[in-house]
């Protein structure tokens, strides 16, 4: 045999004990709840247990972080006498808030969706981390009703250094810690209450954040289209109205541009099509960068109050 050949070898039967040894984590891993994405767990099933325990009409929020932290539903609630979840989570985890909040819609709900931007740019097929090992650790069904070849892709996209972890923590448990975004500064309605001004990060640190493009795909993916036609018919076929609306969100000017612009007119042009009502306009959205806590989609306490004013004030109108 020559070098070459023996190079060759190596190398294949290197890659090949590589995968089997990736896939004998993720096999180890498969159902274990983990620590790293139990912030998660604990946000949504605090939020279950008030939705479900609704009998009559209710508003629903579900989005991301920017209706998490941006978004006093405690409020809205007293304002309009109308019972109001925050069903919002992490925007990583794209659309599977909106599946799983179905289960507690019913007749004569309204569900509003400020929709962080790149929902409308998802594709069914690429997985964030934090989406992917949630599932793996908290809903293996959900990898479980994969294709097969949708299968091959999430377990690609895992991390081997981050399971090695994972299975390193079942063998010694790491110790609890409640961060800053912990479940316990959940309030009943699902409101995220330990954004403090006072902890905010420096202007500099948050303008890091700010990125030179809004959308970074072209809106509207085919495969975000379709998740949102599913959901919009699902509601109307149940007598549940849907109303959208924008992001609060960080931005460098009054308004965007060019291609940003762009999307928003074709993300409106769907709503429309949809039968869908698009409440007030993305700039309204814009706030000055005082207003945030620590990101660009996270309002501090009175960033929220000042948008939750500007959310109550258009839903009055509505006469809900």
């Amino acid at each position: 045999m020559t070098f070459y050949r023996k190079y060759l070898l190596i190398f294949t039967v290197s890659v090949l004990a590589g995968l089997l040894f990736h896939g004998l984590l993720f096999w180890v891993n498969f159902g274990v709840p983990m620590e790293q994405e139990r912030y998660m767990h604990e946000w949504l099933a605090q939020k279950d247990v008030y939705a479900s325990s609704i009998q009559g009409k209710k508003i629903v929020f579900i989005s991301g972080s920017n209706t998490l932290f941006g978004v006093d539903t405690e409020r809205i609630e007293q304002e309009l006498g109308i019972p109001t979840v925050n069903y919002s989570a992490n925007a990583t985890m794209r659309f599977y808030t909106l599946e799983r909040a179905k289960k507690h819609l019913k007749s004569n709900d309204i569900v509003i969706l400020p929709l962080e931007f790149p929902y409308y740019t998802w594709h069914h097929d690429v997985f964030e981390p934090e989406e992917a090992f949630y599932y793996l650790g908290y809903d293996p069904s959900k990898i479980q009703a994969l294709s097969f070849y949708d299968k091959l892709k999430f377990i690609s996209q895992l991390n081997t250094k981050d399971l090695l972890k994972f299975t390193y923590q079942r063998i010694r448990p790491p110790a609890r810690v409640e961060g800053a975004y912990s479940s316990q500064y959940l309030n009943k309605n699902g409101d995220m209450t330990n954004n403090y001004k006072m902890n905010r990060l420096s202007n500099s640190a948050l303008r890091s954040k700010i990125n030179k493009m809004v959308f970074d795909d072209t809106p509207l993916s085919n495969d975000a289209q379709q998740k949102l036609k599913q959901f919009i018919t699902y509601c109307h076929n149940n007598n549940i109205m849907v109303y959208a609306s924008w992001p609060n969100y960080l931005w460098n000017k009054s308004e965007f541009s060019e291609t940003d612009l762009a999307g928003i007119r074709s993300i409106e042009e769907f709503y429309y099509s949809q039968g869908v009502e698009v409440l007030g306009s993305y700039t309204d959205c814009l706030y000055d960068i005082n207003m945030f806590y620590d990101t660009n989609y996270h309002l501090n306490d009175e960033g929220k109050r000042i948008h939750t004013d500007y959310i109550i004030d258009m839903l009055k109108k509505k006469q809900l």
